[in-house]
């Protein structure tokens, strides 16, 4: 690992996801609040990307920084992700200045590879390289790779001789979507490759479920909250739900601070059943 570089860690087991923000002018200001009390609540991870909005989401997060205070930095993770047609060498390094431009935030503490797209992945990495020097970053990572394509990654790391490695793949994660599970998961955690999960509540259909509404009612939480509770209930695993509600972003937040039980946890895999095959990825 070169001066230029650390490992990433997550200030928080829940961050708050930027999917579909930033695409809706009249809902701009309420989404910048909305980021505005993520920050106050306590939340200090936020994810983003390129493509959400062609750059809105990242202007959204941009614009509540300003409040937030250049001063504090430090105590955020913001991570974004390149397009895999910009991911080229210089489409890299381009595609990052301009996503530290629209959030005016100096820099990133990780950036990911958003999938596997036509450009190999020695050039994306030599595109992560520049950035790493410049220190434009500090980590970077990819998402919805599965396992013979985080193989071939590592592959392109040595084939360009990085000192840096991989820190984390955000995919698709849920109770009610654990595929990971079978190869995936068991395969990053043997390399202390962190797993960043988005779409933890089903994209909301996880908040109604009859089963994590009974455990919520019994626990005197929401199902929304056992749901996540779920998904970080192993150390190296971290959650992203997206909300703009205030309400709901504080329950979210809260669900970092919940432990399932052996018994409630068995209850959860009677229902949502560990996977028996390989599934491919789904991609967000």
């Amino acid at each position: 690992m070169n001066a230029h570089t650390q490992l990433l860690k997550f200030p928080s087991r829940i961050g708050l996801g930027t999917w579909q923000m930033g695409s809706s002018r009249s809902a701009h200001a309420h989404e910048i609040a909305a980021v505005t009390h993520a920050l106050e609540v306590g939340y200090r991870l936020f994810d983003t990307a390129q493509m959400y909005a062609d750059g809105g989401a990242e202007r959204v997060i941009g614009a509540a920084l300003k409040s937030f205070g250049a001063d504090r930095r430090s105590q955020l993770t913001i991570i974004s992700k390149v397009l895999p047609d910009n991911a080229s060498s210089a489409g890299t390094v381009e595609a990052c200045e301009a996503s530290i431009r629209r959030m005016g935030c100096d820099y990133l503490d990780s950036y990911l590879l958003h999938w596997a797209g036509s450009h190999a992945f020695t050039e994306t990495l030599k595109g992560f390289q520049q950035l790493l020097v410049r220190q434009l970053i500090r980590s970077f990572g990819v998402s919805n790779l599965d396992v013979d394509d985080m193989q071939n990654w590592l592959q392109a790391e040595k084939t360009v001789g990085l000192n840096a490695t991989v820190q984390c793949n955000q995919v698709y994660y849920s109770v009610q979507s654990r595929g990971i599970e079978f190869s995936l998961l068991p395969w990053q955690r043997a390399r202390g490759i962190q797993t960043m999960a988005y779409s933890p509540l089903g994209q909301g259909s996880l908040t109604t479920h009859p089963l994590l509404e009974q455990l919520g009612e019994q626990r005197g939480v929401s199902a929304a909250q056992i749901a996540l509770a779920w998904c970080v209930r192993a150390p190296d695993v971290v959650a992203i739900p997206k909300s703009v509600d205030p309400a709901r972003i504080e329950d979210n937040f809260k669900a970092a601070q919940l432990r399932l039980s052996s018994a409630e946890l068995q209850q959860i895999d009677r229902i949502f059943a560990p996977p028996r095959s390989k599934k491919p990825l789904e991609m967000l």
